[in-house]
């Protein structure tokens, strides 16, 4: 019988690398992966590939301090050699934090994760002194609208209300917002600037270089969890 080895791992992509996509940045995961000699599990048929997967893409031009993938090894394997020599292979701007080895049948990441924080780096166009009655004001609204871009199937108007989890301010010109991002509901940081902008006059549009996704987690109840948490991969 084959022993596999199913590893989950935490990573952070900063502003060196904003610009590349995320197919770019499955590519430097997969020729690090190689480089650094791994024993790699590959698909069968007539084009194998490494059996690795991310969690939900981030988007170009942001950064990301707590990303997630799934990587399947053909053996075991301390996860400390694994975390260093797979991060003396990586280009500077990404670098893995911290992993796990889970069990090989744990719920696909994309199927687990079911929320995103982003911290969006406020501009005003006059002296803001009263952000905090304007976010809660802001959050007030029963629903807020925004205008959905589609490739294909065309626009569309959603709530974005219902997708917002909380928002919070870390401190002056720093707000936090909590949302939902799963396969079936998944709130765009772009949606939230556009909302933002419509609702004040004082607010301007925050392009994606001055927001960063601060973390993917997993939302039970009213409790976040990592993906690595132990209540969620059942280690």
């Amino acid at each position: 019988m084959v022993m596999r080895m199913l590893i989950r791992a935490e990573f952070e992509k900063t502003d060196e690398l904003r610009y590349i996509s995320h197919l770019e940045l499955m590519t430097f995961f997969r020729r690090a992966f190689r480089r650094a000699k791994l024993p790699l599990v590959y698909s069968k048929g007539f084009n194998p590939h490494i059996l690795f997967s991310m969690a939900q893409p981030l988007k170009v031009g942001m950064t990301g301090w707590k990303e997630y993938f799934d990587l399947t090894l053909s053996q075991e394997m301390d996860i400390g050699e694994f975390i260093d020599r797979t991060n003396r292979e990586l280009p500077s701007g990404i670098r893995i934090n911290k992993a796990a080895s889970i069990p090989e049948k744990s719920q696909a990441l994309m199927a687990t994760i079911n929320t995103a924080a982003y911290i969006f780096r406020m501009t005003f166009r006059n002296d803001q002194e009263a952000e905090e009655e304007l976010l809660n004001s802001f959050l007030a609204r029963e629903e807020i609208l925004v205008r959905r871009e589609r490739v294909k199937k065309g626009d569309i108007e959603i709530d974005i209300r219902p997708m917002i989890q909380q928002a919070v301010i870390l401190e002056p010109g720093k707000w936090l917002f909590q949302v939902d991002s799963s396969s079936e509901r998944n709130l765009r940081p772009e949606e939230i600037s556009k909302a933002l902008v419509d609702f004040h006059s004082d607010l301007e549009f925050i392009p994606l270089n001055r927001i960063v996704r601060e973390g993917l987690y997993v939302r039970v109840g009213d409790e976040l969890y990592s993906p690595l948490d132990e209540k969620i991969v059942g280690r």
